[in-house]
């Protein structure tokens, strides 16, 4: 033994990554597409996989797993079944000495990512990215720099593809096509093969969001009529969809590098509206609607609108004086009125709906004869209407039993007569949903009314802003108009109970005998004018002389926390 052969145990050995004999080959083969249209058109994902599989056949590699086979963008490395591939890779190191693959481009798009991700894998794990129909000898630096190359010519590729299809879109755009998946209340229908973004059934609902926040509704407020007409909605959506011109028919895009320009779907909206809404001109800048905490100073802001122009009034605060006031919002209307006069103005109003507490039992008496006269009519329909639904429910009964139990009727006069039936049953039932209404609790629901009414004044006074708003609407559902020259309030809609009540008990005084003449002067009959909602404004000083239209008494449902 040589001096040299003494000192082998110390020599050094190069580390190998792989504990594969010479002779093994095994792989894992990784498919994918980008889009659904590359699957059907041209590179399907059997295409690839039948392909990978004829190669390693002829090479003697044996597949150990398939990842892919699915639609996954190759921009980035954050793929799952790509990604999944890996954890598999590194559970199982030494036993996989190749990654097979269709092209290098279906590997990756990434370039040096690309790059970095096979060298990993030749050095850390010993394997091999093949592509199948370009095939690369990785084993020497010639053939690392000729895959490397590839890599980021598909990258390269990839770069110049995504300019070409940017360019496409802002030049849609530009043609006010809008390219992108639509907001909330619109579909993309196909017609006559082409493209088109219409509304929605979600849609006509959000139009009338728009319709109701320019009419001062609160967002709280709009939110809960939109749940209850079963459309989902949160505070910081709604905000963010009144802020969008697209329900207008104005794009505005990031491509468009500020501009905005009209768009061929169609309008939810008017841009009138949308304008209203976010409460601007055509020259300002920018889009939003600022949310401001309750004012207990102020709580008929935005409840009261400009008799002038139908502009809400907001407040403000002269800080000086330290004296709160209304102002129309319509720049140049100078419509200004001190908030403590505004609210004895208001006060004084509802005085016209406000009655004497011994006044309520009579009163009662009459608003409940005054519903089942004016109902009579309604309750003997629903009584048809529910008649008319049993015979044809037995009508379904009969010829069910004579097809399925008797054998008596042929299947095709059985489905004859049943859509026949079921078209009546479906109409009838329509029908009734016109004459839904609670009874049951109908003299509770008056004396609330009464009691409310017996109060109105001192309860708006005294409540928090929340309760006032609360009862502001509910007497008034439109609002009040506030008109300058006069100095009075005028109102479109009064509250059919409270408009009721103000007509009765304006009749309840006591004659020269001291008799009081409720309940032989207040007999209502079937041909009196009905008593919702007021469509005579209430002018000049507070009149209390309001005009009816001729409709049903609909009694709302009064309940605390106004007491």
């Amino acid at each position: 033994m040589t001096i040299l052969e003494s000192f082998s145990a110390f020599g050094v050995r190069s580390k190998s990554t792989s504990v594969l004999p010479v002779d093994t080959k095994n792989a894992v083969v990784y498919t994918r597409v980008s889009t659904k249209e590359q699957s059907d058109k041209n590179l399907s994902l059997s295409f690839q996989r039948n392909t990978i599989e004829e190669y390693a056949i002829r090479s003697g590699i044996t597949v150990l797993e398939y990842f892919g086979g699915t639609y996954e963008s190759a921009k980035t490395d954050g793929r799952k079944e790509f990604m999944r591939m890996l954890e598999f890779i590194k559970k199982n190191k030494g036993k996989i000495s190749h990654l097979l693959v269709y092209t290098l481009d279906r590997f990756s798009r990434t370039g040096g990512a690309a790059i970095k991700i096979a060298q990993d894998l030749r050095e850390k794990h010993g394997i091999s990215v093949f592509a199948v129909t370009q095939p690369t000898d990785t084993s020497n630096p010639s053939g690392v720099l000729h895959q490397n190359m590839q890599l980021l010519f598909s990258e390269f590729d990839n770069q110049l593809r995504r300019q070409r299809a940017i360019a496409g879109m802002r030049e849609k755009i530009k043609q006010g096509i809008w390219i992108a998946k639509p907001p909330q209340g619109y579909d993309i229908i196909r017609r006559n093969g082409e493209r088109l973004i219409v509304v929605n059934e979600v849609g006509k609902k959000i139009r009338k969001a728009f319709q109701w926040k320019a009419q001062g509704m609160k967002n709280e407020e709009i939110i809960l009529k939109l749940r209850a007409m079963g459309v989902p909605m949160y505070k910081q959506q709604l905000t963010k969809l009144f802020k969008k011109p697209f329900y207008c028919g104005i794009i505005s895009h990031s491509m468009l590098e500020g501009k905005v320009i009209e768009s061929k779907h169609e309008k939810l909206i008017s841009p009138e509206l949308f304008l209203k809404v976010n409460n601007i001109n055509s020259k300002s800048f920018g889009y939003g609607v600022p949310h401001k905490k309750e004012d207990k100073n102020i709580p008929l802001k935005v409840f009261i609108k400009c008799d002038d122009c139908s502009e809400p009034f907001t407040g403000y605060i002269v800080k000086a004086k330290k004296i709160y006031y209304y102002k129309c919002r319509t720049i140049g209307c100078k419509c200004n009125k001190n908030a403590d006069k505004m609210h004895s103005l208001f006060e004084n109003l509802l005085q016209q709906y406000t009655i004497k507490t011994e006044a309520i039992p009579p009163l009662q008496y009459q608003l409940e004869y005054l519903y089942h006269e004016q109902n009579k009519e309604a309750v003997e329909q629903e009584k048809t209407l529910k008649s008319s639904l049993n015979e044809a429910q037995k009508n379904i009964d009969s010829i069910e039993e004579s097809y399925f139990i008797k054998k008596e009727m042929s299947r095709e006069t059985y489905d004859k007569l049943f859509s026949k039936y079921q078209a009546e049953k479906a109409n009838i039932l329509k029908q009734l949903e016109n004459y839904k209404g609670d009874t049951s609790n109908l003299e509770n629901y008056i004396v609330n009314a009464l009691t409310l009414s017996s109060k109105l004044p001192v309860l708006w006074t005294s409540s928090p802003v929340g309760i006032k708003e609360k009862l502001q609407k509910l007497v008034f559902p439109g609002g009040i108009y506030y008109n300058k020259q006069n100095g009075a309030f005028r109102t479109e809609k009064v509250n059919s109970i409270f408009a009721a009540i103000a007509v009765l008990s304006a009749n309840t005084g006591e004659n020269e005998k001291g008799t009081n003449h409720c309940s032989n002067d207040l007999s209502p009959q079937a041909d009196r004018t009905g008593l919702e909602p007021a469509t005579s404004a209430v002018t000049g000083q507070h009149s209390n002389q309001l005009n009816y239209r001729s409709k049903k008494l609909n009694f709302i449902y009064i309940k605390p926390p106004f007491f």
